[in-house]
Protein backbone atom coordinates (compact mmCIF):
# COMPACT_ATOMS: atom_id res chain seq x y z
CA UNK A 1 0.00 0.00 0.00
CA UNK A 2 1.34 3.27 -0.86
CA UNK A 3 1.38 6.61 0.78
CA UNK A 4 2.72 9.68 -0.66
CA UNK A 5 3.43 12.42 1.99
CA UNK A 6 3.74 16.11 -0.07
CA UNK A 7 4.95 18.68 2.51
CA UNK A 8 7.07 20.12 4.76
CA UNK A 9 10.62 19.20 6.42
CA UNK A 10 12.13 20.81 9.46
CA UNK A 11 15.22 20.42 11.53
CA UNK A 12 13.17 21.21 15.12
CA UNK A 13 15.57 22.55 17.71
CA UNK A 14 14.05 22.29 20.70
CA UNK A 15 14.27 23.59 24.64
CA UNK A 16 13.12 22.00 27.53
CA UNK A 17 12.12 24.64 30.44
CA UNK A 18 10.10 24.36 33.83
CA UNK A 19 8.12 27.12 32.63
CA UNK A 20 6.85 28.78 29.26
CA UNK A 21 8.01 32.28 29.23
CA UNK A 22 5.76 35.19 29.08
CA UNK A 23 6.55 38.03 26.44
CA UNK A 24 9.60 39.76 27.47
CA UNK A 25 10.33 36.96 29.71
CA UNK A 26 13.81 34.96 29.96
CA UNK A 27 13.72 31.36 31.37
CA UNK A 28 16.48 29.56 32.07
CA UNK A 29 17.76 26.16 33.42
CA UNK A 30 16.46 24.61 29.97
CA UNK A 31 18.09 21.63 28.15
CA UNK A 32 18.71 21.20 24.62
CA UNK A 33 17.69 19.09 21.86
CA UNK A 34 17.98 18.84 17.92
CA UNK A 35 15.55 16.46 15.92
CA UNK A 36 14.27 15.86 12.79
CA UNK A 37 10.89 17.63 11.90
CA UNK A 38 8.58 19.43 9.95
CA UNK A 39 4.82 18.32 9.65
CA UNK A 40 5.34 16.96 6.17
CA UNK A 41 8.73 15.13 7.37
CA UNK A 42 7.18 13.97 10.33
CA UNK A 43 3.86 12.63 9.04
CA UNK A 44 5.86 10.36 6.00
CA UNK A 45 7.65 8.73 9.24
CA UNK A 46 5.26 7.77 10.98
CA UNK A 47 3.43 6.20 7.51
CA UNK A 48 6.28 4.94 7.16
CA UNK A 49 6.59 3.49 10.92
CA UNK A 50 2.91 2.31 11.20
CA UNK A 51 2.89 -0.02 8.14
CA UNK A 52 2.56 2.37 4.11
CA UNK A 53 5.55 2.14 1.50
CA UNK A 54 5.97 5.83 1.58
CA UNK A 55 7.39 8.67 -0.82
CA UNK A 56 8.05 11.57 0.13
CA UNK A 57 7.82 15.24 -1.51
CA UNK A 58 9.65 18.26 -0.01
CA UNK A 59 12.04 20.73 -0.02
CA UNK A 60 15.02 21.25 1.67
CA UNK A 61 17.90 23.72 1.63
CA UNK A 62 21.63 23.33 -0.01
CA UNK A 63 23.12 23.01 3.32
CA UNK A 64 24.16 20.51 6.11
CA UNK A 65 20.42 20.38 7.21
CA UNK A 66 19.42 19.31 3.91
CA UNK A 67 21.45 16.27 2.95
CA UNK A 68 21.41 15.01 6.65
CA UNK A 69 17.12 14.95 6.42
CA UNK A 70 17.59 13.59 2.75
CA UNK A 71 19.41 10.47 4.77
CA UNK A 72 17.69 10.19 7.49
CA UNK A 73 14.85 9.81 4.97
CA UNK A 74 16.29 6.99 3.49
CA UNK A 75 17.43 5.30 6.76
CA UNK A 76 13.65 5.46 7.74
CA UNK A 77 12.75 3.67 4.43
CA UNK A 78 11.56 6.13 2.11
CA UNK A 79 11.65 6.97 -1.14
CA UNK A 80 13.36 9.93 -1.77
CA UNK A 81 14.06 10.99 -5.50
CA UNK A 82 11.36 13.71 -5.12
CA UNK A 83 13.35 15.97 -2.40
CA UNK A 84 14.68 18.79 -4.29
CA UNK A 85 17.38 20.90 -3.31
CA UNK A 86 16.57 24.64 -3.09
CA UNK A 87 19.60 26.97 -3.86
CA UNK A 88 19.90 30.30 -2.04
CA UNK A 89 17.94 29.45 0.77
CA UNK A 90 18.34 27.65 4.49
CA UNK A 91 16.43 24.33 4.89
CA UNK A 92 13.05 24.70 7.33
CA UNK A 93 14.31 25.09 11.22
CA UNK A 94 11.22 24.93 13.89
CA UNK A 95 12.05 26.52 17.61
CA UNK A 96 10.50 24.63 19.96
CA UNK A 97 9.89 25.01 23.74
CA UNK A 98 8.38 22.46 26.12
CA UNK A 99 7.39 22.53 29.76
CA UNK A 100 7.35 20.03 32.47
CA UNK A 101 4.21 19.41 31.47
CA UNK A 102 4.55 18.82 27.99
CA UNK A 103 2.86 22.01 26.55
CA UNK A 104 4.34 23.34 23.76
CA UNK A 105 4.84 27.06 21.83
CA UNK A 106 6.76 26.77 18.38
CA UNK A 107 7.92 29.30 15.77
CA UNK A 108 8.97 28.26 12.53
CA UNK A 109 11.14 29.59 9.53
CA UNK A 110 9.97 28.17 6.97
CA UNK A 111 12.86 28.19 4.12
CA UNK A 112 13.26 25.74 1.37
CA UNK A 113 9.45 24.90 2.22
CA UNK A 114 8.59 28.36 0.73
CA UNK A 115 9.55 26.96 -2.70
CA UNK A 116 7.96 24.22 -2.89
CA UNK A 117 6.42 25.23 -6.08
CA UNK A 118 3.21 23.93 -8.36
CA UNK A 119 6.13 22.94 -11.29
CA UNK A 120 7.58 20.28 -8.65
CA UNK A 121 4.37 18.60 -8.87
CA UNK A 122 3.68 18.77 -12.15
CA UNK A 123 7.82 17.35 -12.65
CA UNK A 124 6.44 14.56 -10.45
CA UNK A 125 2.79 13.69 -11.05
CA UNK A 126 3.41 9.99 -11.99
CA UNK A 127 4.48 9.65 -8.18
CA UNK A 128 1.27 10.60 -6.87
CA UNK A 129 -0.80 8.40 -9.66
CA UNK A 130 0.61 5.34 -8.29
CA UNK A 131 -0.70 5.88 -5.07
CA UNK A 132 -3.32 4.98 -2.95
CA UNK A 133 -3.45 7.83 -0.72
CA UNK A 134 -1.62 11.31 -1.00
CA UNK A 135 -1.73 13.01 2.43
CA UNK A 136 -0.99 16.96 2.61
CA UNK A 137 -0.59 19.60 5.27
CA UNK A 138 -0.30 23.62 5.50
CA UNK A 139 3.73 24.25 5.47
CA UNK A 140 3.95 24.58 2.23
CA UNK A 141 2.23 26.92 -0.54
CA UNK A 142 -1.61 26.42 -0.86
CA UNK A 143 -1.56 26.35 -4.41
CA UNK A 144 0.69 23.38 -4.29
CA UNK A 145 -1.31 21.51 -2.58
CA UNK A 146 -4.55 21.82 -4.45
CA UNK A 147 -2.54 20.95 -8.09
CA UNK A 148 -1.47 17.83 -5.78
CA UNK A 149 -5.07 17.33 -4.70
CA UNK A 150 -6.06 17.75 -8.71
CA UNK A 151 -4.01 15.17 -10.06
CA UNK A 152 -4.83 12.69 -7.33
CA UNK A 153 -8.33 13.06 -8.20
CA UNK A 154 -8.30 12.27 -11.90
CA UNK A 155 -6.35 9.24 -10.90
CA UNK A 156 -8.47 7.92 -8.66
CA UNK A 157 -6.14 8.53 -5.39
CA UNK A 158 -7.20 8.93 -2.38
CA UNK A 159 -6.56 13.06 -0.65
CA UNK A 160 -6.19 13.00 2.97
CA UNK A 161 -5.55 16.84 4.10
CA UNK A 162 -4.27 18.22 7.22
CA UNK A 163 -4.67 21.95 6.93
CA UNK A 164 -1.74 22.84 9.82
CA UNK A 165 -1.00 25.47 10.75
CA UNK A 166 -4.49 26.19 9.78
CA UNK A 167 -5.15 28.64 6.29
CA UNK A 168 -7.84 29.29 4.38
CA UNK A 169 -9.39 26.89 2.31
CA UNK A 170 -11.51 27.08 -0.49
CA UNK A 171 -14.73 25.29 -1.59
CA UNK A 172 -12.81 23.18 -4.61
CA UNK A 173 -10.56 22.04 -2.06
CA UNK A 174 -12.95 20.75 0.32
CA UNK A 175 -14.84 18.92 -2.64
CA UNK A 176 -11.34 17.11 -3.18
CA UNK A 177 -10.62 16.16 0.14
CA UNK A 178 -11.33 12.47 1.46
CA UNK A 179 -10.42 12.74 5.23
CA UNK A 180 -9.81 16.53 6.21
CA UNK A 181 -8.14 16.51 9.69
CA UNK A 182 -8.41 18.95 12.13
CA UNK A 183 -8.19 20.10 15.45
CA UNK A 184 -11.41 21.24 17.32
CA UNK A 185 -10.14 24.85 16.93
CA UNK A 186 -8.76 24.44 13.64
CA UNK A 187 -12.27 22.97 12.97
CA UNK A 188 -14.41 26.03 14.12
CA UNK A 189 -12.29 28.35 12.46
CA UNK A 190 -12.54 26.30 8.93
CA UNK A 191 -16.23 26.27 9.08
CA UNK A 192 -16.63 29.70 10.91
CA UNK A 193 -18.90 28.21 14.10
CA UNK A 194 -17.88 29.08 17.57
CA UNK A 195 -17.26 26.62 20.07
CA UNK A 196 -19.02 23.10 18.67
CA UNK A 197 -16.78 21.19 16.37
CA UNK A 198 -19.82 18.86 16.16
CA UNK A 199 -21.69 21.63 14.43
CA UNK A 200 -18.16 22.53 12.62
CA UNK A 201 -17.63 19.92 11.56
CA UNK A 202 -21.28 18.90 10.25
CA UNK A 203 -20.86 22.42 7.72
CA UNK A 204 -17.62 21.06 6.89
CA UNK A 205 -18.77 17.86 5.50
CA UNK A 206 -21.76 20.00 3.58
CA UNK A 207 -18.62 21.70 1.34
CA UNK A 208 -17.92 18.07 -0.05
CA UNK A 209 -15.55 16.86 2.48
CA UNK A 210 -15.43 12.96 2.77
CA UNK A 211 -14.73 12.38 6.32
CA UNK A 212 -13.99 15.18 8.79
CA UNK A 213 -12.05 13.88 11.69
CA UNK A 214 -11.31 16.45 14.78
CA UNK A 215 -8.75 15.59 17.08
CA UNK A 216 -9.45 16.82 20.78
CA UNK A 217 -5.90 16.16 22.60
CA UNK A 218 -6.51 14.29 25.88
CA UNK A 219 -10.20 13.74 24.93
CA UNK A 220 -9.80 11.46 21.85
CA UNK A 221 -11.53 12.63 18.54
CA UNK A 222 -14.46 12.28 16.78
CA UNK A 223 -15.01 11.76 13.54
CA UNK A 224 -18.04 12.31 10.78
CA UNK A 225 -17.81 10.08 8.09
CA UNK A 226 -20.74 9.33 5.28
CA UNK A 227 -22.65 6.85 6.83
CA UNK A 228 -21.39 7.00 10.66
CA UNK A 229 -20.59 9.27 13.73
CA UNK A 230 -17.64 8.19 16.16
CA UNK A 231 -16.30 9.80 19.82
CA UNK A 232 -13.51 7.69 20.45
CA UNK A 233 -11.61 8.50 23.70
CA UNK A 234 -7.92 8.72 24.19
CA UNK A 235 -5.92 6.13 25.81
CA UNK A 236 -4.92 7.50 29.14
CA UNK A 237 -0.86 7.97 29.17
CA UNK A 238 1.77 9.73 31.26
CA UNK A 239 2.75 12.92 28.72
CA UNK A 240 6.24 13.85 28.38
CA UNK A 241 6.19 15.98 24.80
CA UNK A 242 3.02 16.30 22.63
CA UNK A 243 5.00 17.79 19.93
CA UNK A 244 4.24 15.52 16.69
CA UNK A 245 1.07 13.74 18.93
CA UNK A 246 -1.20 15.37 15.83
CA UNK A 247 1.45 14.25 12.84
CA UNK A 248 1.52 10.87 14.25
CA UNK A 249 -2.63 10.86 14.38
CA UNK A 250 -2.42 12.09 10.28
CA UNK A 251 -0.04 9.13 9.31
CA UNK A 252 -1.89 6.34 10.77
CA UNK A 253 -5.14 7.45 9.46
CA UNK A 254 -3.54 7.75 5.85
CA UNK A 255 -1.96 4.07 6.26
CA UNK A 256 -5.56 2.86 7.77
CA UNK A 257 -7.42 4.49 5.13
CA UNK A 258 -5.38 3.60 2.45
CA UNK A 259 -5.86 -0.22 3.25
CA UNK A 260 -9.46 0.27 3.94
CA UNK A 261 -10.62 2.94 1.90
CA UNK A 262 -12.77 3.81 4.69
CA UNK A 263 -12.81 5.40 8.34
CA UNK A 264 -13.82 3.07 11.14
CA UNK A 265 -13.73 3.08 14.73
CA UNK A 266 -10.67 0.73 14.47
CA UNK A 267 -8.78 2.62 12.20
CA UNK A 268 -9.65 5.72 15.15
CA UNK A 269 -8.57 3.39 17.43
CA UNK A 270 -5.42 2.32 16.22
CA UNK A 271 -4.43 6.14 15.27
CA UNK A 272 -5.64 7.46 18.92
CA UNK A 273 -3.25 4.26 20.19
CA UNK A 274 -0.27 5.63 18.02
CA UNK A 275 -1.06 9.04 18.94
CA UNK A 276 -1.21 8.46 22.90
CA UNK A 277 2.50 6.64 22.35
CA UNK A 278 3.92 9.04 20.95
CA UNK A 279 3.47 12.05 23.50
CA UNK A 280 5.46 9.33 26.08
CA UNK A 281 8.36 10.18 24.50
CA UNK A 282 10.13 13.67 23.87
CA UNK A 283 10.45 14.83 20.15
CA UNK A 284 8.45 14.77 17.33
CA UNK A 285 10.07 11.82 14.77
CA UNK A 286 11.75 10.20 18.09
CA UNK A 287 8.66 9.76 19.59
CA UNK A 288 6.87 7.81 16.86
CA UNK A 289 5.91 4.34 17.33
CA UNK A 290 5.89 1.05 14.75
CA UNK A 291 3.44 -0.55 14.16
CA UNK A 292 4.45 -3.36 16.13
CA UNK A 293 4.19 -1.41 19.45
CA UNK A 294 0.97 0.30 18.58
CA UNK A 295 -0.86 -3.07 18.18
CA UNK A 296 0.76 -3.77 21.23
CA UNK A 297 -0.38 -1.52 22.95
CA UNK A 298 -3.87 -1.74 22.20
CA UNK A 299 -3.96 -5.31 22.78
CA UNK A 300 -3.05 -4.98 26.47
CA UNK A 301 -5.64 -1.88 27.15
CA UNK A 302 -8.16 -4.14 25.40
Amino acid sequence: MKVTVIGSSNIDMFSYVESLPLVGETVGGGSFKQAFGGKGANQAVAASRLGAEVSFMTTVGEDSYGDRQISHFEEEGMETDCIFKVAGTHSGIALIMVDKQGENCISVCPGANLYFGEDLIEMNQKKIRQSDVILMQAEIPYATVKKAAKIAKDAGVKVVYNPAPVCAVDDEMYAMTDVLIVNERECCQLAEVSGNYNEAAAVLRDKGVGTVIVTLGSKGCYALTPDSEYSIPSYKVAAVDTVGAGDTFCGAIAVEFGKKKEIDRATLMFASAASALSVTKQGAQPSIPYREDVLTFIETRS
